[in-house]
């Protein structure tokens, strides 16, 4: 497809000292065979000068001229690439470029890789886990909201699902286009979790000097409140329900994200609004959630999730009845592990 094998995909907005720091250590690896993909997303500071005197044919500069949104840059610095695999970065985060040769040998080794993300601060002794395509790669990589640096692509299975044109309707994806993206790539091919750390983010000292340019930690729609993890389980649940899978796998899956949104609207709630970094960051201040707050925001997300997902009259009983016995097997095996000592 190109002589490129490996595209760095970094949007950015005004973060011009950060985002030089970080692709002048990419380009530090001597490797021909890799690009660095830059688009600006309107920056007011000095990101274009600094980065336009970086002497370097690797690296591609583009700017919109003006603020398109998070979700336009993500999508567009993605469709960029050239490379036959892709790899993305959020503009805070550090690649180790002495590891980029082992990362790159791991791709060219793989013959039916579709994607997959790369884990942080892993203790695993593997390089890799795959996934083969259909239910176990979508259930293992798609929906989940996670950190989206060290997400990588087949850039050309990308190509053939439409990135930009199927997946920019900020309502329906809103800051986690990439995991939608991820549910139809793995039906076109296995799926992987990349082990070695090779990727640093961002620290929460880091994050608390800088406010988050897309996310008002005060406002009802932040990604990280209950409201927000409720919209994206139904969301993400419909979007499984597009997916050419069986009914029961299609079940297990919207288990899967309606037990993690769970998690997210109450435990995952209350660790962030404790954390002073994150409410630094996000422009709100920090406060305890206690624990009748976290009951009352989980009678309210999954009421509300049943309510919005069984109300269109098209799951019969029989699948209502398929999903809860679904969601207490998930839970059974949650407790035998812990009890067991083998939860991770």
């Amino acid at each position: 497809m190109s002589e490129i094998t490996l595209s760095f995909c970094i949007p950015t907005y005004n973060r011009g000292e950060i985002v030089f720091k970080n692709i002048l250590n990419i380009l530090r690896c001597p490797d021909p065979d890799i690009e660095v993909v830059v688009l600006d997303n309107g920056s007011t500071d000095n990101t274009l000068e600094l980065l336009g005197g970086i002497v370097d044919n690797r690296l591609s500069i583009y700017a919109n001229g003006a603020n398109r949104g998070f979700l336009y840059n993500v999508l567009h610095v993605i469709d960029k690439g050239k490379g036959n695999y892709l790899i993305f970065s959020t503009d805070k985060d550090t690649f180790s470029s002495e590891k980029i040769s082992q990362f790159k040998k791991f791709l060219l080794a793989q013959s039916d890789l579709a994607g997959g993300f790369c884990q942080f601060n892993s203790k695993s002794l593997k390089i890799f886990d795959l996934f083969p395509a259909g239910f176990s790669a979508v259930r293992e990589i798609a929906h989940q909201a996670r950190h989206p640096t060290g997400f990588f692509f087949n850039n050309k299975l990308l190509k053939k699902i439409k990135l930009v044109e199927n997946y920019s309707d900020s309502q329906y994806v809103d800051l986690f286009p990439l995991d939608f993206v991820f549910g139809k790539l793995c039906l076109l091919g296995q799926g992987a979790i990349y082990y070695p750390n090779f990727i640093q983010l961002e620290t929460g000292a880091m994050a608390a000097k800088v406010k988050s340019f897309e996310t008002k930690g005060i406002q009802k729609e932040a990604f990280f409140s209950p409201a927000s993890r409720l919209r994206m389980a139904i969301n993400f649940c419909h979007h499984i329900n597009t997916l050419d899978l069986l009914s029961k796998e299609k079940t297990r899956l919207s288990v899967d994200v309606f037990m993690r949104g769970l998690s997210g609207a109450t435990t995952g709630y209350k660790a962030v609004m404790k954390n002073d970094d994150l409410c630094i960051h996000y422009g709100m201040p920090p406060r305890n959630v206690s624990t009748q707050e976290m009951i009352n925001q989980g009678l309210t997300y999954c009421f509300s999730f049943f309510k919005i997902t069984w109300s269109s009259g098209k799951e019969k009983y029989l699948s209502r009845v398929s999903f809860v016995f679904h969601m207490m097997n998930f839970v059974l095996l949650k407790i035998c592990k812990k009890l067991s000592g083998s939860e991770k």
